[in-house]
Order: C-alpha cells, then structure tokens, then sequence
C-alpha cells in the first residue's frame, strides 16, 4: 500500500492491478469496467422508476376520473 499526497488517493495492489482509494472518503475509484457496470445497473434501475412512475400516474388519472380530483380539505374523516 502506498499514498500518494499530491493525488490523494492510497495506492493499494490488488489482484496483478492497482486500485485506487480517496484518501479522505475511503472510497475506491472504479475501472472502466467496473464504471460501466455501474452505469448499466442505475440506468435499469431509473428505467424501471420511470415504468413505475408511468403506471402510478397511469392509476391516479383513473382514480380522478372516479373520484374528482380530492384534496385534503375536501375530505371529511368519519
């Protein structure tokens, strides 16, 4: 293991490769591979918020349709 001041990063052999680690997060700095892995993952992942966004307001303009549009003020608690 070896730090490196001017970059801030902690050089740590690992594997027949270096991996690098912010000094002050401790966070490991990712190779390209691992960054699109990364990507891929989050990408799925927002497509399938965005999906579930679309079905939600997809079932709350079915809601309005049935109900009107209530607010709290329109609702009375029995």
């Amino acid at each position: 293991m070896a730090i490196a001041d001017g970059i801030r990063l902690r050089l740590v052999g690992e594997d027949m490769r270096i991996s690098f680690y912010r000094l002050d997060t401790g966070e490991k700095l990712l190779i390209p591979a691992e960054l699109a892995t990364a990507l891929s993952a989050s990408t799925t992942e927002l497509e399938t918020e965005r999906q579930r966004r679309t079905e939600l307001e997809a079932e709350l303009a079915c809601y309005r349709k049935q109900f009107g549009d209530l607010t709290a003020e329109s609702i009375t608690l029995r």
